[in-house]
């Protein structure tokens, strides 16, 4: 593992122990044992190991890339790509998915986007669904991938503000169901809404 990548993991590793608020640059280098040049000559912040943890999240999508060719439903696959997604979030815990938001929003930078490989692989796969008639809905594949990313955002909003208490992985299935009218044999999430 290089030094920013044990940066990245140290730093994540304090987050989910102490808090994002609470721990610092000092925390970071002492558990790392390093300077604070160490630190800033590869990040140039604890925001940046934030930003590097999602994308970390984003980028290790192979592992379940495998699992979807094994199946045959494009909503299958679809339903575990956004698995993988919630799972991952849900394991940074409440505070570090909050502190990701705030970071979004302070930099105004849409730091958070969906990266293209994702994108193209969703839109592809909704696609796939429509022709094989799983997703009814006949909308724009790229539109109906936006409107499921920002759906998928606005439930993790929720969740973050409810510190973890809330079903987003069945609320947002469920959702997700009606959003691209899933056929109905297909369907499996009819958990209540809040």
């Amino acid at each position: 593992m290089d030094m920013k990548a044990y940066i990245i993991a140290k730093g994540g590793e304090l987050f989910k122990e102490k808090g994002y608020e609470a721990v610092t640059v000092n925390d970071i280098c002492t558990a790392c044992d390093i300077t604070k040049t160490t630190f800033y000559y590869h990040l140039s912040s604890k925001q940046d190991i934030l930003l590097q943890l999602y994308d970390v999240i984003v980028d290790n999508l192979t592992p379940m890339l495998r699992q979807m060719i094994h199946l045959d439903s494009s909503w299958e696959q679809i339903k575990l790509l956004f698995e993988h997604l919630i799972t991952a979030f849900i394991a940074l815990g409440p505070d570090l998915n909050s502190q990701l938001l705030i970071v979004n929003l302070q930099r105004k930078e849409r730091a958070l986007d969906v990266r293209t490989n994702l994108q193209e692989i969703a839109v592809d796969l909704i696609a796939q669904g429509q022709k094989r008639g799983q997703i009814r809905n006949t909308n724009d594949p790229a539109s109906l991938y936006a409107a499921a990313a920002y759906m998928f955002t606005g439930y993790e909003y929720m969740w973050c503000t409810l510190r973890g208490e809330f079903a987003w992985k069945d609320l947002f299935f469920a959702s997700l169901e009606s959003l691209l009218d899933i056929e109905p044999k297909l369907r499996s999430h009819l958990a209540p809404f809040p």
